[in-house]
């Protein structure tokens, strides 16, 4: 049992421990130079009188947001309606065409939405078009830029949150719902007053979950963002990726990305704080 944890607490160990070792060049002027510098709390001024950060937070925050509202009630709906088929074929088909996607990279997600919404080849605009509309180029669009993040966001990942929601809901006993069919509560009361209540713990873990990392949408929007759209799509993680890897200031990029973790363990604790008080303890 110990050797199939190893690999694991090795991965940690060397991934998530050891770069934190680095966390000091914050304070310094580390980069492609020769020489590097203490400059003390300068990274963190130039940081906090940036406009383009705080524009990047601005996004980051708003794309996480509506992310966090659109998506996580989706896994559990699909779940509920999954728990209410009663064909074990029918349940496993669904699941599947509903989790394959999460197998999906980010570069092959990026792909599939750029052919769908492209504006002279596209399913999408090539529908608009026969309904008598104008095609829109939704990937360069500031309008439609976000609504396409969440909208791959939810289509990626909803299935891996159904499955854990699947889950949760087969642990519920039986005998609830049979109390309650007795108490004379109909399908939707059994909803409400049983089935939800039952996962809730699973709901508010899969809350903090998500918020653990709200602040670290990096790939998706790497592989699906341009020029055009940088006012709207521009986030933390790659403002921190272009100006450290391609601009090579790499003091200053780790200060963003510790303003950001900082941010990020702040809301960690916020909704650990709240969830007490529903759960009657924290979960963490």
């Amino acid at each position: 049992m110990i050797l199939m944890v190893i690999p694991g607490m090795l991965w940690y160990i060397i991934f998530k421990y050891l770069p934190m070792a680095g966390l000091g060049l914050a304070f310094t002027d580390y980069g492609f130079r020769a020489k590097i510098s203490f400059v003390g709390l300068d990274n963190f001024h130039r940081l906090i009188s940036s406009a383009i950060f705080w524009n990047a937070f601005r996004n980051t925050l708003l794309i996480s947001l509506a992310n966090i509202i659109f998506y996580f009630p989706a896994p559990i709906i699909v779940a509920l309606l999954i728990n209410e088929l009663n064909s074990l074929l029918t349940k496993r088909i669904i699941q599947f065409l509903v989790y394959i996607p999460y197998f999906f990279s980010w570069v092959v997600v990026g792909s599939i939405f750029a052919i769908l919404l492209s504006p002279s080849s596209g399913l999408v605009n090539s529908i608009i078009s026969a309904l008598g509309g104008e095609p829109v180029y939704f990937m360069a669009s500031t309008r439609h830029f976000r609504p396409v993040l969440v909208f791959s966001y939810i289509w990626r990942q909803m299935g891996y949150g159904a499955v854990i929601y699947v889950a949760a809901l087969s642990t519920v006993e039986p005998e609830l719902y049979e109390a309650a069919t007795v108490d004379g509560a109909g399908r939707w009361s059994q909803l409400f007053h049983v089935t939800v209540p039952s996962i809730r713990s699973t709901i508010v873990t899969m809350l903090l979950l998500n918020l653990s990392h709200v602040l670290l949408i990096f790939e998706q929007v790497l592989v699906m963002y341009n020029a055009a759209v940088y006012d709207v799509a521009d986030v933390l993680q790659t403002y921190v990726f272009r100006e450290g890897v391609l601009q090579g200031d790499i003091g200053y990029s780790i200060a963003a990305g510790m303003f950001t973790s900082i941010i990020s363990l702040v809301l960690v604790l916020f909704t650990n704080k709240i969830s007490s008080k529903f759960l009657d303890e924290p979960i963490l």
